[in-house]
């Protein structure tokens, strides 16, 4: 593979990033003042939501791509559904569900949440106990696999928001009871589609988190270059540096392995692609909480103030951490597909 972005591929990150600096959040109480709808045809107008629409069987866009979104948006927190958006688009494409339905998502004028299992592992059937719609600001619909075939739930009955979540950016509501019959759509995905969306899963949320760390860490180290102690910067006490440069080491680390695992996305065979995915996923998750933990220390404790960004960061990661998966569930699977365990 090669190892740098093309030059489309630097251009449309830049956009990325202009972008999610642009419909981000700067600190907690943004989250209670930002315009949502606006936000949300910004993010449909510049064709976010359509990375994964088809031409003639081809997505439109990499797993390289999704990833320098995802990235992108989760370093500066931006709270409008980009990954389910996406994960949606790719879960119609691979039940080869009606074509208006994928035009209507990417056009956001349907928007879907995920419906995943209790432990937020895997995708849930309607009627498992626990399920939760995840990442389903403004959504119609929570999309979950049965017996193979890909259904969708209304939101609109048989939901409850409960307590707050952790991921205050993102929204998630638990399931109750179930009204009316889940909708089939398309046919039934096989194995090697599910999990080649699986590796594109775990691959977007590897780079959410990503994202996030670097967007931590970026606000920390601009915070050493102002705060005074001692009457010298704390930016020049070596243990700050040491902090910082070990948080830059985990986040670059965790980037350059989700590189691979986005690359493999479209051009491994499903089982390699999943595996890589795995490990990008099992390596970002763990460096999630040392890293988000650092960033506290370097603000000497006030990234646990209800006020201050950091704790909104940590919240984010550490939630992403356990989506589909954490790092012990997915090294397991690891040692499984290595070992041959059946």
């Amino acid at each position: 593979m090669l190892a740098l972005f093309n030059d489309e591929q630097q251009m449309f990150e830049n956009s990325a990033k202009r972008l999610a600096q642009s419909i981000g959040i700067a600190n907690p109480h943004d989250l209670q003042t930002r315009d949502f709808q606006r936000d949300w045809q910004r993010l449909t107008e510049v064709g976010l939501l359509g990375l994964r629409l088809r031409d003639n069987g081809t997505p439109l866009a990499s797993g390289v791509e999704v990833m320098i979104a995802a990235q992108a948006l989760g370093e500066t927190l931006v709270p409008q559904p980009f990954a389910s958006a996406v994960l949606a688009s790719e879960l119609l494409a691979q039940a080869d569900a009606p074509y208006e339905l994928i035009e209507a998502l990417a056009a956001g004028e349907t928007r879907y949440a995920l419906l995943l299992d209790r432990t937020l592992e895997r995708l849930a059937a309607p009627d498992e106990v626990g399920c939760i719609a995840w990442d389903c600001e403004g959504a119609d619909y929570a999309l979950g696999l049965a017996d193979g075939r890909l259904v969708r739930i209304s939101l609109q009955q048989g939901f409850a928001a409960g307590h707050d979540p952790a991921d205050l950016t993102r929204a998630v509501l638990h399931l109750r009871t179930v009204h009316g019959t889940a909708e089939v759509l398309g046919q039934s995905i096989d194995a090697d589609a599910l999990k080649r969306w699986y590796a594109l899963a775990l691959t977007t949320v590897a780079a959410d988190i990503v994202g996030a760390l670097n967007g931590a860490h970026a606000g920390a180290v601009a915070y050493t270059k102002e705060r005074v102690q001692y009457g010298a910067l704390i930016g020049s006490f070596q243990a700050i540096q040491h902090l910082c440069a070990e948080m830059l080491v985990q986040a670059q680390a965790a980037h350059s392995i989700t590189c691979y695992a986005a690359w493999a996305v479209d051009q491994l065979d499903a089982d390699e692609a999943l595996l890589a995915a795995r490990t990008a996923k099992a390596y970002a998750s763990s460096v999630a909480l040392p890293v988000t933990e650092a960033v506290m220390q370097v603000y000497g404790g006030i990234g646990q103030t209800w006020e201050h960004i950091a704790h909104v960061y940590t919240r984010r990661a550490l939630l992403d951490a356990r989506l589909f998966g954490d790092e012990s569930h997915q090294l397991q699977h690891i040692a499984d597909a290595r070992l041959g365990a059946r």
